[in-house]
């Protein structure tokens, strides 16, 4: 099997879809605290707990986000977004099994959630099971055809599984619906030097660099250290 550079598994987690679709009311969760308190509270306290673990979330701060996204539970025990927000914390924090039951409560209360289904294809991603990876972005794709990162986290499994024309495809389509992406350049220079596209690769990693996630140093080294071999050769 093709390795498509360590780096790409920081930038797939760091792409997880941050979105949330509508709440399906009253189904029972795995991961839900005791819904009693729920009648005693406002859905406006729910919301608060909600806002607070994305903060926290954003921060880094994964123990303040998942107590946030537990507070919403007890509060709620049908908030798919509280679900889909532990999952983004477990997936965070490599608690990849735990992310997996998270999202996986989250469309049992709405199957539509497009987020949902794509995050849970990176928790697969980053558990290395590549078809329910593909499985996953596919559902989210169905639901969400033209969206950017679902596209790219799907290009990425293609080029890991060496289908290099269905990821040049992806790929270019990304590029045309995002051209500010960054790791879709990085994805482009890995698919042309793959494809002994010397040029092309350099200016495809180029721009990556130009535009590329600075708070990311790994992935800019790696794509220092592709672009100078490149030159060299």
């Amino acid at each position: 099997m093709l390795r498509v550079f360590a780096w790409m598994s920081l930038l797939v987690v760091a792409l997880l879809v941050a979105g949330c679709g509508s709440v399906a009311p009253n189904t029972p969760s795995a991961l839900s605290a005791p819904p009693q308190a729920a009648a005693t509270r406002s859905s406006g306290d729910v919301e608060s707990h909600l806002a607070a673990g994305q903060t926290a979330l954003d921060k880094r701060d994964m123990t303040t986000a998942e107590r946030e996204y537990r507070d919403a539970l007890a509060l709620d025990a049908s908030s798919a977004k509280a679900q889909f927000g532990l999952g983004n914390v477990y997936v965070r924090s490599s608690r990849l099994t735990e992310a997996e039951t998270a999202y996986k409560a989250a469309l049992a209360l709405d199957p539509n959630l497009a987020s949902a289904h794509a995050n849970l294809g990176v928790a697969y991603y980053e558990m290395g099971q590549l078809g329910q990876a593909a499985t996953a972005f596919e559902a989210a794709l169905k639901l969400e055809p033209d969206d950017p990162q679902t596209l790219y986290l799907m290009a990425v499994v293609r080029l890991q599984e060496e289908n290099l024309p269905a990821a040049e495809t992806l790929l270019t389509k990304v590029r045309s619906l995002k051209p500010d992406l960054p790791e879709v350049y990085y994805g482009l220079g890995v698919l042309y030097k793959l494809k002994g596209q010397k040029t092309e690769a350099i200016a495809a990693f180029e721009k990556f660099l130009a535009i590329g996630p600075g708070q990311d140093s790994s992935a800019m080294e790696y794509a220092k250290k592709e672009l100078n071999a490149l030159r060299g050769q």
